[in-house]
């Protein structure tokens, strides 16, 4: 009952357009500005692009209604899947319509709610996107019985929220049960399996097995190209992963050259400031600072931004690490001022500890605590970094902890070499060595974010639920 991949995680409704354009509605030929207070937001709400790219969602709506197709949320020019704020106003409709007309346990109710909660999780809304999916396998479960292979798609979207919420090991489990289901009826190799098998490869990362990982990831890629071929935009996010492991086993030049790939694909597919290309943007601005091209890393991390405020608006939670990021490079770049901005932006942006993400809130405090020590303001970056190792400590556990606290050394140690800097390199080495890790027992073993972004598939048969879209953030 869940609905095809919004192209592998979280999307978009208002994508980018340069300040002189005129935005035009497709439907009723409006300008933006003029009837905006009766049709409502001007919205993108597909990959369409030229004089068709925009609409008013007032116009889109009674579109939609005059269609009749309750369940038909796809753009009948692109044949691409609604996204975004778009996809959630059409969903809403449809759900209540469902429930009026067939009751509350109703199929049709359960499908509905799986394109809300696509919706949801592409506007950020993760809480809201697991609740709307545990209804929906509450109806499948119902009609069909526990692993039936028509729960297989709402349980990973499901694992997909509860990672994105910072329950890791929750994640592993419905997407272990989602892979057997499939393997099961489907067949081992089969392309339903591969966007299960990218997403479990995330839930192995974030739990330290960097080996296993890397195994899942090559099986997807492999089943992904046979099917769609090579350069397929859903091989997208299983580049953008299988890039985060050979960063991670030091092999930077070839994550590099994998991040590069999996951009073109993305931008050829969704169009160059597509939110789809933030991600990737972020964690190939990531690599060129590790490989000592610092000003390509700022000018990534700045159209990264850009796309990101642009989608979820200023200071979002979403774009706290490409914020820090972005402190960093300036940091290295010697533009101090712009360095303090962008990391205080970042904590801000991530909200204050104890949250669900915290451990998203500790790298940044990392970041923020290197850029701190590198303007001659050690005590501010001492107190950040002993934030930063209490946090991940308590919200990961020793193990876990240890590996995100070594990653994030090992990656901010190559960026700040590139500068010479071997005195901020040299008090990272002290600082953050793991012995300095307060542990705790952890609040939930999740190490979803190092500093990248990392694709979480969640729909089917690609991934973000990494449908395109699960990807890390780093």
């Amino acid at each position: 009952m869940t609905p095809p991949p919004a192209n592998e995680s979280p999307t978009a409704s208002d994508s980018c357009c340069t300040p002189q354009a005129i935005r035009v509605c497709r439907f009723c030929l409006g300008i933006e500005g003029e009837d905006d207070d009766i049709q409502g937001d001007f919205v993108q709400p597909c990959p369409c692009r030229g004089s068709g790219k925009f609409v008013h969602l007032g116009c889109l709506v009674a579109h939609w209604k005059a269609r009749g197709e309750e369940h038909n949320f796809k753009c009948p020019t692109c044949r691409q899947l609604y996204e975004g704020k778009a996809l959630r106003e059409l969903a809403e409709l449809s759900c209540a319509r469902m429930i009026k007309e067939h009751g509350e346990h109703a199929l049709l109710v359960a499908h509905s709610l799986c394109y809300l909660a696509q919706a949801q999780s592409q506007l950020g809304n993760a809480r809201e996107s697991k609740e709307l999916l545990e209804r929906s396998l509450a109806i499948e479960e119902l009609h069909f019985g526990a692993d039936h292979v028509a729960t297989a798609a709402t349980l990973a979207e499901l694992a997909s929220a509860h990672g994105k919420l910072g329950n890791v090991q929750r994640q592993k489990q419905l997407l272990e049960r989602s892979l057997q289901i499939k393997e099961q009826h489907f067949g081992a190799g089969h392309i339903s399996t591969a966007v299960t098998l990218n997403n479990l490869a995330t839930a192995h990362s974030e739990l330290g097995d960097v080996l296993q990982e890397r195994e899942l990831l090559e099986r997807s890629l492999a089943i992904k190209e046979t099917h769609f071929g090579k350069g397929h935009v859903q091989s997208a996010a299983t580049l953008v992963n299988l890039a985060g492991v050979y960063s991670e086993l030091g092999d930077t030049q070839r994550g590099r050259e994998l991040l590069r790939h999996s951009l073109a694909i993305e931008e050829q597919h969704f169009g160059p400031g597509h939110v789809e290309t933030a991600i990737t943007l972020n964690n190939l601005a990531l690599a060129c600072g590790e490989t000592g091209d610092v000003a390509g890393m700022r000018q990534l991390l700045e159209q990264s931004l850009s796309i990101k405020e642009r989608h979820f608006g200023a200071d979002h939670l979403e774009s706290c690490l490409t914020l820090a990021n972005l402190g960093m490079a300036c940091g290295v770049m010697g533009d101090e001022n712009l360095a303090r901005d962008y990391s205080g932006r970042a904590l801000s942006a991530c909200g204050g500890q104890g949250s669900p993400t915290s451990r998203r809130r500790g790298v940044v405090l990392l970041r923020a605590a290197a850029v701190h020590c590198a303007l001659d303001e050690v005590s501010v970056g001492e107190g950040f970094a002993t934030e930063a190792l209490s946090m991940l400590g308590e919200v990961l556990g020793p193990t876990a902890g240890a590996r995100v606290l070594a990653l994030e050394r090992t990656r901010t140690s190559r960026i700040w070499s590139a500068a010479g800097r071997t005195d901020v390199v040299s008090w990272l080495d002290c600082t953050w060595a793991s012995e300095n890790l307060v542990t705790k027992k952890p609040k939930n073993p999740n190490m979803n974010d190092f500093g990248m972004d990392q694709i979480s598939v969640s729909t089917d048969p690609t991934d973000d639920a990494q449908t395109h879209t699960t990807v890390s953030s780093l």
